[in-house]
């Protein structure tokens, strides 16, 4: 499967529909010994990349990697990709419940504090009356300890689900996804702080912003304190390092013609 690098991670330019398609094959055919994961990548996890060498690791052997924030997915246009979905985390997650309701896929949430599971069931279960979740946890918010960790692994198996989503937020949710592939029998989707929006318990980006690569400073306004030094270092980051590479990439593609 094609994958293009971003500064120092992977994402796989790829449409909506090819997503779910995926998505169904590994639910239906859940004979290996290990899950699949798929990381929604944002231009906070492009920066992240570069630093931290346990996430590019996790993040890089995913089966799958998205164009969560607009500025990725302008990426991939700008490197020549143009049969490609924008796949912010609330849509890739709305859609994998619609999937999951049409093929009676069991659905788990882990991670996301127990209010937000609560609305987010809620919510979901409105719009899609045949949505079955069969698991849900949140942990505390501190290192786990390995029999901890062992325990929530078992109960998760034990609830046979096909479909976890992981809500830890970058890194950690990559990290954990990465750590326990090889133990787990179900697809994990990272997805972040799309549980809050779609449980309604944070307001989202309005579309006109997040269409101009702007959802960032909507939730900088919102959540400023913090936010605010996330996103100076992984923008500013981004910025540079990105317009170095598109450069070099223009030179390399008008020196080959």
């Amino acid at each position: 499967m094609k994958r293009v690098k971003i500064l120092e991670y992977f994402i796989n330019p790829i449409k909506i529909n090819f997503l779910l398609k995926k998505i169904t094959n590994w639910c239906e055919n859940k004979k290996s010994k290990s899950s699949s994961y798929i990381c929604v990548s944002s231009v906070h996890g492009a920066s992240e990349s570069v630093f931290n060498k346990k996430y590019r690791k996790s993040h890089n052997n995913c089966d799958l990697a998205l164009a969560d924030g607009r500025p990725i997915y302008w990426a991939l246009k700008l490197f020549g990709f143009k049969d490609v979905d924008h796949l912010p985390g609330y849509l890739v997650t709305n859609s994998i419940c619609k999937l999951a309701a049409k093929n009676k896929f069991k659905v788990g949430i882990y991670g996301g504090e127990n209010y937000v599971i609560r609305k987010f069931k809620k919510e979901t279960q409105r719009v899609y009356k045949t949505i079955k979740f069969r698991y849900s946890y949140s942990p505390p918010f501190r290192s786990l300890s390995l029999k901890e960790n062992k325990d929530i692994i078992k109960k998760i198996n034990g609830s046979k689900i096909d479909i976890l989503f992981v809500c830890l937020g970058a890194p950690k949710q990559e990290i954990w996804m990465h750590e326990n592939q090889h133990n787990l029998k179900c697809v994990m989707i990272g997805i972040g702080a799309a549980l809050d929006y779609l449980a309604k318990t944070k307001t989202k980006s309005p579309l006109i912003l997040e269409k101009l690569g702007l959802a960032w400073f909507f939730r900088l306004i919102i959540e400023p304190k913090r936010l605010f030094k996330r996103y100076f270092i992984a923008n500013t980051t981004f910025l540079i390092l990105f317009t170095f590479q598109l450069v070099l990439f223009w030179l390399k593609k008008i020196k080959n013609i």
